[in-house]
């Protein structure tokens, strides 16, 4: 369990977390830290104004209480385990949430963490901002290695890693020596769990977003345990039964030497759309193919075809044309272009609309390849044709999702999609604070000020 230098997988990243600096990280990074923070607390916001948020919000409340923490949007206080826990429900709910092509979605476990904590302990913007750069380079560093392997056993990275990540996290910013932080690590590794049947139940259960929300509270709890003085085993990453071996494919030394070097917090991609982000590329095609040509006789098409690189059509639950839910509609490429046809978005009152007659027609007419030139590409894209009965064919095709950092989603369009999740619960006056504090995030003294703005009563 050890490396050729003497020292284990935990002492490493242990080591990393406790050294890195704010002034280590780049004005790109920073950039996207004040990004993410915005998107986090309007996906919260939008996620509250559901059955799950409400319900996530009563039970930190009333399960977990205290005044630590605020609860995003309800307004009320929990400990700072039972506000991250709500929060990162809340803002998973939605499935707008922000993405990485290397390690899936990253803020709804990180984000509510130094959320929590930085209220708490009134962090400073900067100390905010470098704890959450510490999770991403942690997620960077170990999701990608199990990836592919947890992919096929229908494991969940969101309680996984998100849950050591989170550890890190909550670790650094709550100060804790390097020795702290690596049992905070190993601890939080027996607490990694969770599954991606979620997946073929959509619409049947909650544990997608409860999963997130878990990962946020484990690693305050973690961190809180390895201050009080519990201790993680050692050989919690590279041990014989450590997570590599016990739920990846083994481990090499060589996997953390990428530490912090592979762009974190800084390659961030969001989402502007709800769903799957593997249908977003499709969304986007569907967007400029009618805006290219116009709104097409839907009467007329004969057939639609999507070609999309391999993550994008598999499992089948992704070209299913007959998915049994909404949940399910949320992840298929079929329904996907039926609905953007039809609406031109693809929100989820979008994707409310997955079962109706025309949805049906059209989704059936769809057939998905895999696209060689965008599997070997490496983005996340799209190819979309669609012939109609006069012998015409309208393409469309992207090769990144908007919102990618090859694609990145201008302000107006970051401050569009915050104004479509509040624009039924926050004055315009708050907003505009929201978007004014975000923007100065790295000299805010106190990140509670965040908070503050970030409660409301919904209208009646």
């Amino acid at each position: 369990m050890s490396t050729s230098n003497g020292r284990n997988a935990v002492d490493i990243i242990a080591a990393h977390a406790a050294n890195l600096r704010y002034e280590d990280l780049s004005e790109t990074a920073i950039t996207r830290a004040r990004q993410v923070i915005l998107d986090t607390i309007g996906t919260a916001l939008g996620g509250y104004q559901t059955r799950l948020g409400k319900l996530a919000a009563e039970y930190a409340a009333h399960r977990m209480p205290g005044e630590e923490s605020t609860i995003i949007a309800d307004g009320r206080s929990s400990n700072a385990e039972g506000a991250a826990w709500a929060n990162g429900t809340m803002c998973k709910f939605l499935g707008m949430d922000d993405t990485s092509r290397l390690s899936g979605h990253v803020a709804s476990e990180l984000a509510p963490v130094v959320l929590a904590l930085g209220e708490h302990l009134h962090l400073s913007g900067r100390e905010l901002i470098t704890a959450m750069a510490v999770g991403y380079d942690v997620f960077d560093a170990m999701q990608p290695w199990v990836r592919d392997w947890q992919r096929e056993r229908g494991l969940d990275h969101k309680s996984q890693v998100g849950s050591m990540a989170s550890a890190v996290t909550a670790a650094v910013a709550m100060g804790l020596s390097e020795e702290l932080i690596g049992q905070a690590l190993a601890l939080s590794m027996d607490m990694a769990s969770g599954t991606e049947q979620y997946v073929w139940d959509a619409g049947y259960c909650d544990t997608k977003d409860l999963l997130a929300g878990l990962g946020a509270r484990n690693g305050i709890m973690a961190a809180r345990m390895a201050e009080f003085g519990f201790q993680g085993p050692p050989g919690a990453l590279d041990g014989e039964y450590g997570y590599f071996h016990a739920f990846g494919p083994g481990y090499d030394p060589a996997y953390l030497e990428v530490l912090g070097k592979r762009g974190g917090l800084a390659e961030t991609g969001f989402k502007p759309h709800a769903g799957c982000r593997h249908v977003h590329s499709c969304v986007d095609a569907t967007q400029a193919l009618i805006k290219g040509n116009g709104a097409l006789d839907l009467d007329s098409i004969t057939s639609i075809e999507i070609g999309s690189y391999h993550e994008a059509i598999n499992p089948f639950f992704r070209i299913d044309p007959e998915p049994e839910t909404a949940g399910q509609a949320g992840f298929s490429l079929p329904v996907t272009v039926a609905v953007v046809l039809q609406r031109g978005s693809w929100y989820s009152s979008d994707i409310a609309t997955w079962d109706e007659p025309m949805t049906r027609h059209l989704r059936r007419l769809v057939k998905v390849e895999l696209d060689e030139e965008l599997e070997d590409s490496g983005g996340n894209g799209c190819k979309l044709r669609i012939n109609t009965g006069d012998g015409k064919q309208y393409c469309s095709e992207v090769d990144y999702a908007l919102g990618e950092p090859e694609n990145m989603l201008s302000k107006v369009e970051f401050e569009g999609k915050f104004r479509y999740l509040v624009r039924d619960l926050l004055p315009e006056e708050q907003i505009v604070g929201l978007f004014d504090t975000c923007a100065r995030l790295e000299h805010l003294d106190d990140v509670g000020e965040l908070l503050s703005l970030a409660s409301a009563r919904v209208r009646a």
